[in-house]
């Protein structure tokens, strides 16, 4: 059993991209003893949420276009669950509904950009040992957005934006001329430039995401030790790589007045009595077992993390899964089920090991039976329109996904299985219609609006025609506008 990663084509990052991802993301190696500037009120930036939201919206479209999606309906819940959650605990942040973006990367990593955006790698969910340092993480980057940190850091960024930019054209044209170390030079010496202005104002932040981040935690009944036991375990794992720092303090830098104004604060702070984390076991194992080449390794590595039997036995069957033995793995998960009969992640992990011993209608009784339990839970309504289509209810299938795209419309790989399944139902109209809008969630207009002239063509219905008429407007809109931020 391997997740889906989704992988679009590359290309290059743009201007507007380029610029988000140094205010948000600032690579440090060297620098100290700089002047920390006044940094403002969270409240007094030019950026409108309006225009936040719109940049998020063109990062996200790019940034599907250069990296790996992982796409595990189970992972992608629970992590949109908790960070909602989280967010409802953070008094500072305006709009409380994020968009939760899964990279496959083992990379120990997370970020936070304007728009409301969360990128999670799979990477941290390994390392995080237990859901309060996990949600520390999480608490941190709403941090970052609620302080409107990018917003903040424009400012410095204009100022010296033209005569970074105009060092940096120079050394690209050098470079294409044959000039390679001179222009590498020039490119090296702009960019360090830039960094060390930023830098300033990097490390006064990351020490407020901190004191917000900390304070969310709390609130949202989490163990406020957890977030400088966090701390530690990155400082360890740098001095086990023999200095090589992982990607999250690379673009979060962490130094010894962070580490113990977090460890200080925790002192004084107590959690609420909030019952939560039981799920988080069984989330890591997914994503240990998937990204370990070996399953008795996987299986090993969190067997001696966690001594939760529920969770072990839980990662056991996974391993049968991923060996390929899934009557074994439905054995295990029947006699977890039996005894956690409301657990949603049993319950849909025993429907996957049905559907992956080819039982399609005990699979589809597992999931039906799971969605009268729980009718909103999406990945039993996913999981069901691909068991579906192996019954050869082609037409259910597109039905079941048609609800989804409504709920979810935001969510590439929904419209992605939509089209696909439209297909084998035969609905022509449809598979256009949701490739349209896969591409344009990938930030590929051209396509997207290729697609709906198709759709066009083969729609016999007025109300269809129309329909498609008026969202074709609305992404020549939506292009204009991406086209416009993306200068």
């Amino acid at each position: 059993m391997r997740f889906r990663s989704t992988a679009y084509p590359r290309r290059p990052l743009c201007a507007a991209v380029m610029l988000m991802i140094t205010a948000l993301a600032l690579p440090v190696s060297g620098l100290s003893d700089i002047r920390l500037p006044s940094l403002g009120d969270a409240s007094s930036y030019d950026i409108s949420p309006h225009e936040e939201r719109q940049l998020g919206q063109a990062w996200l479209r790019s940034f599907r276009a250069q990296v790996d999606i992982l796409y595990d309906p189970l992972v992608q819940a629970y992590s949109e669950q908790l960070v909602q959650r989280m967010a409802t605990y953070n008094p500072h942040l305006d709009n409380k509904h994020l968009t939760v973006v899964l990279v496959d990367n083992r990379q120990l990593n997370a970020f936070a950009v304007p728009g409301n955006i969360m990128g999670l790698n799979a990477g941290l969910f390994a390392f995080a040992p237990n859901e309060d340092e996990f949600a520390s993480v999480v608490g941190h980057e709403l941090g970052h957005l609620s302080q409107h940190h990018f917003a903040r850091q424009q400012e410095a960024a204009e100022q010296m934006q033209l005569p970074m930019l105009a060092t940096m054209l120079a050394g690209i044209v050098a470079a294409s001329q044959g000039q390679a170390d001179a222009g590498v030079a020039a490119i090296a010496s702009s960019q360090a430039a830039g960094i060390q202005n930023q830098l300033a104002y990097s490390r006064a932040y990351e020490k407020e995401a901190d004191r917000v981040g900390l304070d969310t935690l709390v609130r949202a009944g989490y163990d406020p030790g957890a977030m400088p036991r966090m701390f530690a375990l990155m400082q360890r794992q740098v001095m086990l790589n023999g200095g090589r720092a992982p990607e999250f303090l690379l673009t979060h830098p962490l130094t010894e007045s962070r580490i113990a104004d977090a460890e200080a604060r925790a002192d004084q702070l107590k959690p609420k009595a909030i019952a939560h984390g039981r799920d988080y076991p069984l989330v890591r194992a997914r994503l240990i077992m998937h990204l370990e080449s070996d399953p008795e390794n996987a299986l090993a590595r969190f067997l001696n993390a966690h001594a939760d039997p529920i969770a072990q036995e839980y990662a056991k069957a996974l391993k049968d899964l991923h060996q390929q033995h899934p009557q074994a793995a439905i054995q295990r998960l029947k006699a977890l089920q039996q005894a956690h009969p409301t657990r949603l992640m049993i319950n849909e992990t025993l429907a996957e090991a049905y559907a992956s011993a080819e039982h399609w209608d005990q699979a589809s009784q597992q999931l039906e039976a799971l969605l009268d339990l729980s009718p909103d839970y999406y990945p039993a309504q996913f999981e069901l329109a691909k068991v579906r289509l192996r019954q050869d209810r082609a037409s259910d299938a597109e039905h079941l996904l048609q609800q989804l795209s409504q709920t979810r419309s935001q969510d590439p790989h929904i419209w992605y299985q939509l089209a696909e399944t439209a297909g084998l139902a035969g609905d022509r109209v449809q598979v256009h219609r949701a490739r349209a809008e896969f591409f344009q969630l990938t930030g590929r207009f051209k396509a997207a609006l290729t697609q709906l002239d198709l759709a066009l063509d083969k729609a016999d219905h007025y109300a269809t025609k129309a329909a498609v008429r008026e969202r074709r407007a609305e992404l020549v809109d939506m292009r204009q506008q991406f086209h416009d931020l993306m200068r």
